[in-house]
């Protein structure tokens, strides 16, 4: 029975990352994922901008409404097939919301500038 358990402990080990989605790769450029992290961080209601650089796309903030002002970063580095964002959080304790919300607000801010990117127009065969 000890076996049993110990197989199935490793196997679920070694399956585990398999199922999990990675958060911190994008399918788009940097530029697109950068313009999402700048509209993200212009919310003066959630986050204090620190310090940021456009051309190394990379920001310091602290998160608005937390008892101790921890400075968390942020960079972009470019990736085969889209961006990965580094983000680094300093966070007590095992709760990781700050984390989870800042990707949250991320995707949701692609989103809407993914939505009002303009579509590029084909021309079908019957139009000439």
């Amino acid at each position: 029975m000890l076996k049993f358990l110990i197989a199935s402990f490793l196997l679920l080990v070694v399956a585990a990352p398999a199922w999990a989605k990675s958060r911190d790769v994008y399918p788009v450029s940097c530029n697109d994922l950068w313009a999402a992290v700048h509209d993200t961080l212009d919310n003066p209601r959630n986050y204090g901008i620190v310090s940021i650089n456009d051309s190394e796309q990379k920001a310091r903030f602290v998160v608005v409404g937390n008892l101790t002002a921890y400075t968390d970063k942020v960079a972009l580095t470019a990736k085969e097939g889209g961006c990965s964002l580094n983000a680094a959080f300093l966070e007590v304790g095992p709760d990781n919301s700050d984390w989870l919300q800042f990707h949250h607000r991320i995707e949701k801010s692609l989103a809407k500038l993914q939505a009002a990117k303009p579509k590029p127009t084909s021309i079908s065969a019957g139009q000439l």
